[in-house]
């Protein structure tokens, strides 16, 4: 990863200012891209799904204990 990152420092250094600027909005598409890939996988798994589904029932009935992690509630 460190290698990675060095490379593309290095690389992005030598850009002209236009390129930088073309070179920041295809990053932005790739962060784009993985973020919509990730909601794809949430929206397809029927676990997590019906995980939400439950915890949106447990609020609007105001059962807190059910949709709010223990973690949070506890300050841990």
């Amino acid at each position: 990863m460190e290698n990675n990152l060095e490379k593309a420092t290095g690389i992005l250094q030598k850009l002209s200012v236009e390129s930088l600027k073309t070179a920041i909005s295809l990053l932005e598409l790739l962060a784009l891209k993985e973020e919509l890939d990730a909601m794809e996988e949430i929206k397809n798994d029927d676990e997590i799904n019906r995980q939400i589904n439950e915890a949106r029932q447990a609020r609007l009935q105001g059962k807190e204990d059910e949709y709010i992690p223990w973690e949070m509630r506890h300050n841990v």
